[in-house]
């Protein structure tokens, strides 16, 4: 498999792919060389256990905006701590993160990274009909 190193903040990175690649965004659908998206996460690959990063499928600008709504909204006054349990599952042994609606830029709830993932709705209402679809509820 192809990579290449990327040096960030003295780090190296093996990166799949070759510093001539090109991706499009998948927020703006702009194409971009691979230097315009930040490295995401590992892959193991074969019996020698090398570590490969892919990239994030999102341009740096977009995943920036991102990060700061996300910060903005951390650090608001108007937001509720942070507890220790997933207010959707119970869940106590996940990492807790902050659930918010990307239209109207609102801080929705606290989630654990999998309910933050599986339920998408606005209003608590739609994540009790969305979390009887996902357990098969009826």
């Amino acid at each position: 498999m192809k990579y290449f190193i990327r040096i960030w903040q003295g780090v190296e990175h093996k990166v799949i792919g070759t510093p001539k690649d090109k991706h499009t965004c998948k927020e703006c659908n702009q194409t971009f060389n691979q230097k315009n998206f930040h490295v995401a996460s590992a892959k193991i690959v074969g019996k020698e256990q090398l570590v490969l990063k892919r990239l994030k499928r999102t341009c740096k600008t977009c995943e920036n905006s991102k990060r700061a709504l996300r910060h903005t909204l951390n650090k608001d006054p108007k937001t509720p701590e942070k507890p220790t349990v997933c207010l959707h599952c119970g869940r106590e042994d996940a990492q807790i993160v902050l659930d918010h609606d990307w239209n109207t830029k609102k801080f929705r709830n606290w989630a654990c990274r999998n309910c933050n993932a599986k339920f998408r709705e606005s209003t608590f209402d739609e994540y009790v009909e969305a979390g009887k679809k996902w357990y098969h509820v009826t």
